[in-house]
Order: C-alpha cells, then sequence, then structure tokens
C-alpha cells in the first residue's frame, strides 16, 4: 500500500515536472514563415500535405453565404500566388512565431479572400480561409 502511494506521488510529480518545463517555443514555428509560403503556393503536394483537412472557414458567393464552410480535400482548388495590381487590390500579410494572416480585398467591390496559418507540430499549416465574391 505505501509503495502504491509513492509510486502515485512519483508519477503525479513527474507530471507536473514535465508540463513545467515545455519549451516557450511550443506553438511556434521552427521554419520561416516567408520559406513556407513560397513553397506552399508553388508546390502542390506540398501544399495538400499543409492545408488542414476538413477546412474551416466562409464562403460567400453570389449563391451561397456560409459562414461556417468546411473545404474538403477532395474538392480542394490548388491555391497560387498571384501578381496583385496595387491599383485594385489590397493586401495585408501579418506574421508573428505563432499566427499568420494574408488578407487579399478589393475595397468596396465584393472580394475579400484571407488565409490564416499556425504552427501545427512546429510547421506551417493553413488553418482558416474565408473567400468572399460577390
Amino acid at each position: 500500500m505505501q509503495l502504491l502511494k509513492i509510486t502515485r506521488w512519483l508519477l503525479i510529480a513527474s507530471i507536473f515536472y514535465v508540463s513545467s518545463c515545455r519549451s516557450v517555443n511550443v506553438g511556434r514555428a521552427s521554419e520561416n514563415f516567408q520559406d513556407f509560403y513560397q513553397r506552399f503556393l508553388t508546390d502542390s503536394s506540398f501544399q495538400m500535405k499543409r492545408v488542414q483537412f476538413p477546412l474551416p472557414g466562409e464562403r460567400t458567393t453570389t449563391e451561397i453565404q456560409d459562414s461556417t464552410y468546411q473545404w474538403k480535400r477532395t474538392d480542394w482548388i490548388m491555391l497560387k500566388d498571384f501578381d496583385l495590381d496595387s491599383t485594385q487590390f489590397k493586401r495585408n500579410l501579418s506574421v508573428t512565431d505563432t499566427l499568420a494572416t494574408d488578407e487579399i480585398y478589393t475595397p468596396g467591390a465584393g472580394f475579400y479572400f484571407k488565409m490564416v496559418f499556425e504552427p501545427i507540430q512546429r510547421k506551417w499549416h493553413l488553418v482558416y480561409l474565408v473567400d468572399e465574391t460577390l
């Protein structure tokens, strides 16, 4: 009985010790976002590995308005980098150690596209997508 109590205490103490020693980098990416993003937009097999399917997001068209849309692997259309005409499109790219967002929109014209990336197992993944084309 005494051995069981000691074993339990050691198990609980080791769990607290391990959890208190977690790296401050847990939840942060170990790869450079710009390098990841360039490859993500040019390498289709890499992109498929780095999208968290089913991908939650929002989808709005003239026919559809769904704020809980789920993109599926089988319906995925590859995302590619495109040259933005800065007179028509605006872009906001924000990157931190734990979150990256890329917003592309046309002010007042009904076009808004947003990708949200987060590190999963220290590698960047697309985790949320908003596609509004009116």
